[in-house]
This record gives C-alpha cells, structure tokens and sequence, in this order.
C-alpha cells in the first residue's frame, strides 16, 4: 500500500508546483519538452562546441506560432521558470540557459538571434561576468538588466537570418545556421 501513495503523493506535489504554471492543454507537453532539453543542455554544452549546439537548436522543429512573439516569449518564461525552480536545476538558472532555452522554442519567423557577451568589472581585480540574450527583429527579449544597462560588450551573435543592428553597436562575429 505505501508503494502506491508514493507517487500519488509525488504527483500532488508535482500539480501544486507545475499546476498554476499550465493555463492551456498544450502548455504539458511543451513543459515537459522544455524540462527535457533543460535537463539534457548542460551535457550538450560540455561535448559539443557553442556553434554546434546553436546549429541543432535553431534547426530543431518549432510549431507556428499563433500567439505573437510577446505571448510566445511569456510562456516559455513561465514553463521554463517551473522547472528552474525546481531545487535540482537552481544551479542552472542563468541568462545564457534561459537564451538558449527561448532561442530554441520561440518561433520567431525567422528572425531571432542569440547574442553572447561579458561585462568587464569595476574594479581591475573583478572577475569577468558573461552574459546570454536574444533579440527578435533587432528587439530585445528578455535581456538581463546589465544589457539594458549597456554594461555588456557583445563578443557573439549566432542568428536565423535576424536583421542587422541599428545605430552604433559594437562589432561583433555574426553566424548564421545557413551559412
């Protein structure tokens, strides 16, 4: 009898943690893809070269987008921030996972580009910081705050054919998966 309230105790606490982050039938199955390329990203990284990886996830298959990029952006924010706070993947709540997470499940026509960057310290004995964002039509998604901030000097852009920056920015090596 105890082996059977196991997982049914499991799966109430799974429902309160996941349940509130579900406002769509189709948000369980992209929950779960999101959590398995979570769970399977930081091995990615460790065997293959960043360009690699970014080829595969840009030419991973995404559904059409019914929402606009705005909606598609908050519900893959809210899927993936459930499993980030799961206390098994805490570790792993930074900006270059939760870029490289949007980059591979927004669809952005298209048009989306994935930019890697550092932040110098203030003092000459700081550490570098790096940074991960992605910007659809030149518009930032997510970005962290010292991005916004202008702190951040661009280092890399892989893109999906994404349109060039505008104004003064930083030169920058710029990839595409086609090319």
């Amino acid at each position: 009898m105890n082996a059977l309230r196991a997982p049914r105790g499991f799966l109430r606490w799974a429902w309160q943690g996941f349940g509130r982050t579900f406002r769509q039938p189709s948000d369980v199955l992209l929950c779960l893809r999101i959590g398995c390329f979570l769970c399977a990203l930081p091995y990615r990284l460790e065997r293959s070269p960043l360009p690699d990886i970014l080829r595969q996830v840009a030419a991973g298959r995404r559904r059409a987008a019914v929402d606009p990029v705005d909606a598609g952006v908050e519900r893959i924010a809210r899927l993936r921030q459930a499993w980030l706070n799961l206390p098994m993947l805490a570790a792993r709540n930074t900006c270059y996972v939760r870029a490289i997470t949007l980059f591979r499940f927004l669809d952005g026509g298209g048009k989306l580009c994935i930019h890697i960057g550092v932040e110098p310290g203030v003092a000459p004995d700081d550490r570098l910081r790096g940074h991960a964002w992605v910007t659809h039509r030149g518009r930032l998604l997510e970005p962290p705050e010292p991005v916004l901030a202008g702190r951040v000097k661009e280092l890399y852009v892989y893109s999906q054919h994404c349109d060039p920056p505008q104004g003064d920015a930083a030169p920058r090596v710029t990839h595409s998966h086609d090319a």
